[in-house]
């Protein structure tokens, strides 16, 4: 394996050669997208879907999307905003309102659906990872699917009701900033009255949406880079 480099939005990425494109699969009955990063070379690779943040697969999910590629990961990012990108907060407020997010959780499991089906990727089991929005459908994901192997949740909220979360069987990793630590403490008491696999972050200072790094207000170096390397240990050991 090549040397590890850093990646300026936490943590280190392997410089392989990938492949990115956006791909079509069946969901509700109709055409759904997704944007593609893949190591170039034969495989099979572990599976990883990575779930946007309210303001559509932009720049930043892109390129998370291509850095678990670059760690060997077969990873996809399907578009529940149907190409709809947004830098404005008014704008992503207003096309999370409109998402309906029974419709985009059966894209999410089409796009999983999709990916496992190919050759290069090595299993059925697949890794979940989501910020913000995408944090949220994470646990959406876990409890529907249980191809889902392991969980991993950037600031997202709860389900409703939280109880819900019993439904989860992959093990789940979670990392907040301390504004939102009601939350996370709530993550980890309700899966952890369940018995389920439970691991909750909490960063002193950290703000919402602390991992995206063209956030310039709210990105959060220290957080950032100690989260990177937690969440791909996790996919390793869980997925490999």
């Amino acid at each position: 394996m090549a040397n590890l480099a850093p990646n300026k939005s936490g943590g280190e990425t392997m410089p392989e050669n990938i492949i990115t494109q956006t791909v079509n699969f069946r969901a509700n009955g109709n055409t759904a997208d997704g944007y593609l990063a893949r190591p170039d070379s034969p495989g099979p690779h572990p599976a990883v879907i990575v779930i946007q943040e309210w303001w559509g697969v932009d720049a930043h999910i892109k390129d998370v999307t291509e850095r678990f590629a670059r760690l060997g990961f077969a990873a996809i990012a399907p578009d529940l905003y149907h190409g709809q990108v947004t830098a404005e907060p008014d704008e992503a407020k207003k096309l999370l309102m409109e998402l309906e997010y029974e419709t985009a959780a059966k894209e999410i499991d089409g796009a999983a659906a999709w990916l496992s089906s190919q050759a290069f990727v090595s299993s059925p089991k697949f890794g979940c990872v989501g910020y913000c929005m995408g944090g949220g459908l994470v646990l959406t994901t876990a409890i529907r699917n249980h191809n889902v192997a392991g969980a991993i949740v950037y600031y997202g909220g709860l389900p409703t009701p939280a109880d819900s979360l019993s439904g989860i069987e992959a093990p789940v990793l979670a990392f907040y900033g301390d504004g939102e630590a009601d939350t996370a403490n709530e993550l980890g008491r309700v899966l952890n009255e369940h018995n389920k696999d439970v691991e909750v972050h909490i960063y002193e200072g950290a703000a919402h949406g602390f991992f995206n790094d063209s956030n310039e207000g709210g990105y959060d170096l220290a957080a950032a880079y100690d989260t990177w390397p937690r969440a791909v240990h996790f996919l390793k050991s869980n997925l490999v």
